[in-house]
């Protein structure tokens, strides 16, 4: 009988194995918005063009020539907007969805510019191996999708058009997300580190169209008020996970995430957001006090006590506030009231409080109950 083990890990032939992992997305969205980008565009355009004049796909090009500058415009404001970063992209043809650049300018692209130094390239980043058998070899499970950065040909020849890392968002727009919903499948662990569901295909329905309409709305409503004060925003999108349970109905997660996203104003310190302008008015955040228990028995009819906090419970006292507001937030993310810590929120605790959660002091289905006790209506979560 075989055995069966599984051990993930991340790829160690790279000594920028860290860096491979964290790539940001490569949408494939952007286009020039100033003549410094344009100009850009058309140099390596003419690169490119000539490169694959002489390539097995050179017909393919001139065929597409109109579709190559465009994806030419996309890819390099990915590149430069990443600040020297890793960006990614899959190569399989399924992933190029809607409308904007398609599978096959893309691939002719990526390979022309690498031929011609512009771009690094890292393609079939293992992430996971499966071994059937002790001492058996590794199989690659998972892969990553194709990782490409500039190279210092391509960062010069955007100096030379005055773009840098730092300033190429001046120069390259995004406009608002062409897909602002999202379907996302679960996620999981990999090496211990959580990684983010692929984002996964679906037909529209009526529920569907409704929260996309809702966010097109105030995406468009946005993009008509100015934003100051070092504020990055180019529209949300709504993302959606665990799309791949089989009674998924657009009813877990829903948040919506500013872009672009790795530069968004969500990304910065609370220090630098309280910078931003709208109109040339400061904003200010307001914190819901215990979010999550608030709006819960606000959805029944049921105001909170004000004056007390919710998550000082009788019997554990002030110093159990933190455990008491994680057990209350794993739960609302579980399908029934936590009776075991889980890994990864054990994980999660000691790196934020750098000590481990003392499972003997707080078991978690004890606590829970005293929970329960004094907020009788989390009984029904």
């Amino acid at each position: 009988m075989l055995k069966h083990s599984l051990s993930a890990f991340t790829e160690t032939q790279a000594s920028n194995g860290d860096e491979l992992r964290d790539a940001t997305f490569a949408s494939l969205e952007g286009h020039p918005c100033t003549e410094a980008a344009q100009a850009l565009t058309e140099a390596v355009n003419e690169q490119v063009l000539h490169q694959l004049a002489h390539a097995e796909f050179g017909g393919e090009a001139k065929a597409n020539r109109n579709k190559l500058k465009p994806a030419i415009a996309a890819f390099l404001a990915d590149l430069l907007s990443a600040e020297g970063k890793w960006v990614y992209r899959s190569l399989k043809r399924d992933s190029f969805t809607g409308p904007g650049v398609g599978a096959r300018a893309f691939l002719a692209l990526q390979q022309a510019m690498r031929e011609l130094g512009l771009v690094e390239h890292y393609g079939g980043v293992v992430s996971h191996w499966v071994r059937f058998d002790e001492g058996g070899p590794a199989l690659a499970n998972r892969r990553w999708a194709a990782r490409y950065r500039p190279t210092k040909k391509l960062i010069a020849l955007a100096g030379e058009h005055g773009i840098g890392l730092e300033n190429a968002l001046d120069h390259f727009d995004y406009g608002l997300p062409k897909q602002p919903l999202q379907k996302r499948a679960a996620s999981t662990r990999v090496a211990r580190r959580k990684v983010q569901g692929q984002v996964m295909k679906f037909e529209h329905t009526d529920l569907s169209l409704k929260l996309e309409a809702d966010v097109q709305e105030l995406n468009e409503f946005l993009a008509k008020q100015t934003f100051g004060g070092g504020c990055v925003h180019r529209g949300y999108v709504r993302m959606f996970h665990n799309g791949d349970a089989a009674d998924f109905n657009w009813d877990q997660g829903g948040r919506l995430y500013s872009q672009p996203a790795d530069k968004n104003y969500q990304q910065q310190s609370g220090e630098k957001r309280l910078e931003m302008t709208i109109n040339g008015l400061p904003v200010v955040e307001i914190d819901l006090r215990a979010s999550y228990l608030t709006i819960f028995h606000a959805w029944h009819g049921i105001q909170l006590d004000r004056e007390q906090d919710p998550y000082v419970i009788p019997g554990l006292g002030e110093e159990a506030r933190e455990v008491v507001k994680l057990w209350v937030a794993a739960t609302f993310g579980s399908t029934e009231p936590l009776r075991k810590w889980p890994t990864d929120v054990l994980k999660d605790y000691k790196e934020k409080h750098g000590h481990p959660l003392d499972r003997k002091r707080y078991p978690a289905a004890q606590l829970g109950e005293l929970i329960v006790k004094h907020h009788p209506l989390s009984i029904g979560l």
